[in-house]
């Protein structure tokens, strides 16, 4: 099921899961408050001690919400210290250019330019690959190579994670999206409208003062007494028409997805994809794994490496590339995996990758201390790994796994046949069965090179795969 990231003229980004669009209305001020705490890490602009505090929910990939960012810049000149806008990232999931840009926000903001690299995102205007980021980070004066570490660490991951769980209990479905002490408003409003709304609350604010409550408590004082409960269908959030799928391929929601049938085969097969094991091998293993799935790492030391290395002859395997959100820095190395790739080194890389300390994230500094311990060209294995082709790569394997329906690491297709996770035997035994029909196969005439492709003839084609 797509996870649809779309755009309207005037109300925003909306991600949708299922279900109808809320109708078009006019951008208002609900008048319920909801509760949305702080955390001590936020980065917010204004007064330390504000009359009104405006939580602002925004994707960067979200034109209306770049919008609405400079209508803050404008609000918070206005009011000075009685207004205070907090930042907070509500990323699409699975769309990794979002989540990058994110994450790309924090990693400057680590370095104390949080709002100067938060402008640049947006008048970037949603190109945000590697090499874009490195030269936004080079421009402002970053050191690069601690921001590159950070988003290849995803060290600021947790941070945009925790955004989104907020978000989602608060039900926030919008983009842009505001809490205005604790007030939810849905959609991009213009500055005249702003003013109105923030006028009010600073009345409001203001009242309570007089009755006793401190200025330096009055958020405190709102958020105590506000609602738990989700925001829901709210006012101000309009039809969308135009999707991101103009310009991105639609991420999807996993959650949602349909898994293989462990009884059909499907035409997936090793391809341009890195492998091991002679092309004519009768039996074709497709793989798709996570550095740093616990998982992936126990299949492939007690199974998986065992099978290849013990039957060169009778198995090819190929490395789908499958990094999961959970895994902040399984990106990063699947990355270093194709750029070793590129130099003809991808298991060597892969082994060392696989060998890491789990308890320590992965980072460009272990990528590249790993890529001078097997011999690569230090200088073009860190131009590979910063080439946008090697991201679009694992982006197309994931897609791919999306549409399959692999919910999880490690998956495996043995001749087409899917198997689920790892539990030990099971992939051998399987392996063993097509070894089998393969070999009736061969008894019976058929070339040993068109094994493969004579037992997943039938074999389910992509246009029909189980997820669109």
């Amino acid at each position: 099921m797509a996870l649809a990231l779309a755009l309207a003229a005037d109300a925003g980004c909306k991600t949708e899961t299922e279900g109808e669009v809320a109708t078009a209305a006019p951008v208002r001020l609900g008048g319920d408050r909801f509760r949305v705490d702080l955390f001590d890490d936020d980065h917010a602009l204004g007064g330390d001690q504000p009359l009104v505090t405006v939580v602002v929910f925004s994707d960067y990939s979200c034109p209306p919400c770049g919008r609405t960012w400079k209508v803050m810049d404008n609000l918070v000149e206005d009011y000075g210290p009685d207004l205070r806008v907090v930042f907070r990232a509500f990323t699409v999931q699975s769309l990794p250019r979002s989540e990058r840009a994110a994450e790309a926000a924090e990693a400057a903001g680590a370095q104390g330019k949080f709002w100067e690299m938060h402008r640049r995102l947006f008048e970037q205007g949603g190109d945000y690959d590697r090499p874009t980021l490195r030269a936004l980070a080079e421009a402002m004066g970053l050191d690069v190579a601690r921001f590159l570490d950070d988003l290849d660490t995803g060290a600021h991951a947790g941070a945009r994670m925790r955004h989104r769980r907020q978000a989602k209990g608060l039900g926030v479905t919008g983009l842009p999206a505001a809490f205005v002490n604790g007030k939810y408003l849905a959609g991009y409003a213009d500055e005249a409208t702003w003013h109105g709304i923030l006028d009010g609350e600073i009345a409001m604010a203001r009242e309570l003062m007089r009755q006793g409550t401190p200025r330096a408590q009055l958020y405190a004082t709102l958020m105590r007494d506000a609602s738990t409960r989700p925001v829901g269908a709210a006012p101000g959030e309009q039809e969308l028409r135009r999707t991101l799928e103009e310009q991105a391929a639609s991420p999807v929601d996993v959650k949602a997805l349909r898994p293989p049938d462990a009884s059909q085969r499907y035409a997936v097969r090793v391809g341009e994809a890195p492998a091991t094991g002679a092309a004519d091998a009768p039996v074709e293993v497709v793989m798709f794994f996570d550095f740093e799935c616990p998982y992936c790492r126990r299949a492939w030391e007690q199974e998986v490496g065992v099978l290849v290395r013990s039957q060169p002859d009778g198995v090819r395997l190929g490395v789908r590339q499958l990094p999961l959100e959970i895994h902040p820095s399984a990106r990063g190395a699947a990355l270093a995996a194709l750029a070793a790739g590129r130099q003809g080194r991808f298991w060597a890389m892969f082994d060392r990758l696989v060998a890491h300390d789990a308890k320590t994230s992965l980072g460009r500094s272990d990528f590249e201390a790993y890529a001078e311990q097997i011999g690569l060209d230090p200088a073009q294995f860190l131009r590979d790994l910063d080439d946008p082709a090697l991201a679009q790569q694992v982006e197309a394997d994931t897609a791919l796994a999306d549409r399959l329906g692999i919910g999880g690491t490690p998956g495996f297709f043995v001749n087409g046949r899917y198997l689920s996770g790892f539990s030990p035997g099971s992939l051998t035994a399987m392996v063993e069965e097509e070894q089998a029909a393969a070999q009736a196969l061969v008894d019976a005439g058929t070339p040993r090179a068109e094994v493969v492709d004579a037992l997943m003839k039938d074999a389910v084609p992509e246009s029909e795969f189980p997820n669109r």
